[in-house]
């Protein structure tokens, strides 16, 4: 049997938007909370924030370059941004420590006007918003720092505005989503310069550095919705490790006796298996650290009052962007794995059909999900990922259906050449129905100036394999015309799923050890969160009724 060229998923890789800082001025503004007695805490605090936000490279003029050249980068760049976490972290924990100095705090929040219980009945049950914008200001020190971080400027991602992180809490949240987003534009172009060369000279190297950090940036965006106290989701099937399921596998293989390549299956088995461990030994440090936690973090009502300011930031509102991130990137990860298996000397078909019904789901899914919750009437990046994954959800089902033709055409019978027909007939009228929505996507591309030039790579990748489905189809038609003479079954029920990514987990968090140094712990002033523009207003409005903040504690709702 002639050697056929093998089909090439279209692969294309989605540009997730942009999300860049400017530089933030740390030592200028933390100057402002910073306790007189201590300037010299104050500058090395600001001095250590400046080194690691800076090794992130997510400020405007840097976020061009290549972060990511060698293996070795994405474990490093990891250590560099838990760094950074670690030292934002301490905003709102290094003050719970130290309970004496809270409950001296909250002492000293008493006004002086409630001296005796005379004058406290005599004081009004509800203050006007200035009284009680003071007083909660002064109860707030006594549990919460991170109102200091409240500088930190930020372009959204879906709309392109300026933002500004508030506190500590939404820094965290804005650096995980910026380092994700970050993670898979690299892991783009990566995959542009694999398909706009000959297939046949694939680039190991790039294609597994794109693959892992795919996987990196779905760990780093769960860790994104795990920061805003949302529970990451997952879709698609079941993770399925090959090394345990060896026999699975071989069972797998057509009647024919094409077996996978070993080298491809040994390498990728060793690569997920590693990726499991890693997860595994990072589990119980991540327990730990939640118990610690658990008995350090301030007041839930303040987390969840500084958190649900997010609700205003369109790329964090309610975790729906990180979420589809996280999503499409381990789609995305999957359609490397169908790549490097095409590629290989001997394909197995079987497996790459299984691959595909997954990436199809998953597709699905997020455009769903894009569909639905994300304002895309208003955002030219969120309706460009609706259109992506709207025409990636069929194409990936007619591709897996092409893949069980092309694993019928690697035995040469009656039986297998009709029952290609079959799958490749309808593979070819699946793919009729992609064309006028990737047509949409390419379109509004085209509209785009940065994407403007990926046209035409896309435009290529996704004729080819229309064309190879087309070839194929033409070749078991022919065969069985002029030898077998079969009448043509019905095609193949569409088979099932396989998964062979999972994301890689962000490495648990602790507070920096420079916060337990005494220059440092008490350098600044606890300060309370604010908002500006509406949430300023919304937040005076319900400060209007708050009961006064002097008598019994025990009689306010919280």
């Amino acid at each position: 049997m002639t050697q056929r060229e093998p089909l090439p998923p279209c692969c294309h890789a989605l540009t997730p938007g942009r999300k860049c800082s400017s530089n933030p001025h740390f030592a200028s503004e933390l100057r402002k909370f910073g306790v007189s007695s201590k300037v010299d805490g104050v500058q090395r605090l600001a001095s250590d924030l400046s080194a690691a936000r800076a090794a992130l490279q997510l400020e405007s003029n840097t976020i061009s370059k290549s972060v990511f050249q060698s293996p070795d980068d994405i474990p490093n760049y990891t250590r560099r941004l838990t760094q950074y976490l670690a030292l934002v972290k301490g905003f709102t924990e290094f003050r719970q420590s130290t309970e004496n100095n809270a409950d001296a705090a909250l002492q000293a929040s008493v006004p002086v006007t409630d001296a005796t219980a005379g004058a406290a009945l005599r004081q009004p049950l509800v203050e006007d918003s200035g009284q009680t914008a003071n007083s909660q200001s002064t109860a707030a020190t006594a549990t919460d720092c991170g109102g200091c971080l409240s500088f930190c400027r930020w372009q959204d991602a879906l709309t392109g505005q300026t933002v500004y992180a508030r506190s500590a809490r939404q820094e965290y949240a804005h650096v995980l989503l910026a380092c994700g987003i970050l993670m898979m534009s690299d892991a783009r172009d990566k995959v542009d310069a694999i398909l706009s060369e000959r297939l046949s000279e694939l680039d190991e190297t790039q294609l597994k550095l794109a693959y892992q950090l795919l996987l990196h940036a779905a760990g780093v965006l769960e860790a994104c919705l795990e920061s805003m106290n949302f529970t990451p989701r997952s879709i698609g099937a079941e993770f399925a490790d090959l090394g345990e399921k060896e026999t699975e596998v071989q069972e797998s293989v057509d009647d024919g006796g094409v077996v996978p390549d070993d080298d491809m299956m040994a390498k990728w088995r060793e690569e997920q298996r590693q990726a499991q461990q890693d997860t595994q030994k990072k589990a119980v440090p991540d327990r730990n650290d939640t118990t610690k936690s658990n008995s350090t973090k301030p007041a839930a009502s303040i987390a969840e009052e500084d958190l649900a300011m997010l609700k205003r930031v369109p790329d964090l509102a309610d975790g729906r962007f990180p979420q589809l991130l996280a999503w499409i990137a381990l789609a995305e990860a999957q359609e490397l794995v169908v790549l490097r298996g095409v590629t290989r000397e001997v394909v197995d078909y079987t497996l790459m059909a299984k691959l595909s019904v997954d990436i199809s789901a998953r597709y699905k899914e997020c455009q769903k999900i894009a569909s639905r919750l994300l304002s895309y009437s208003t955002s030219i990046t969120a309706e460009r990922i609706r259109l992506y994954c709207a025409y990636k959800e069929p194409y990936y089902q007619a591709i897996s259906t092409y893949f069980q033709g092309a694993a019928c055409m690697q035995t040469e019978d009656a039986r297998n050449c009709v029952q290609a027909v079959a799958n490749l007939k309808k593979a070819a009228t699946l793919f009729e129905k992609v064309v006028p929505l990737e047509k949409s996507y390419e379109g509004k591309m085209a509209a785009d100036k940065e994407e403007k030039e990926r046209v035409t790579l896309l435009s290529a990748i996704f004729l080819r394999s229309q064309q190879i489905i087309s070839r194929d189809l033409d070749i078991v038609t022919h065969r069985n015309d002029s030898v077998y003479y079969e009448p043509i079954p019905q095609p193949e029920a569409p088979c099932n799923a396989l998964s062979l990514v999972k994301p890689t987990t962000l490495p648990a968090v602790t507070t920096s050890d420079l916060w337990r140094d005494g220059e440092v712990a008490n350098c600044l002033k606890p300060t309370v969160v604010t908002a500006s523009g509406d949430a300023v207003e919304n937040h005076h409005q319900q400060q209007n009724s708050s009961p006064r903040k002097g008598c019994c504690s025990s009689c306010i709702i919280s």
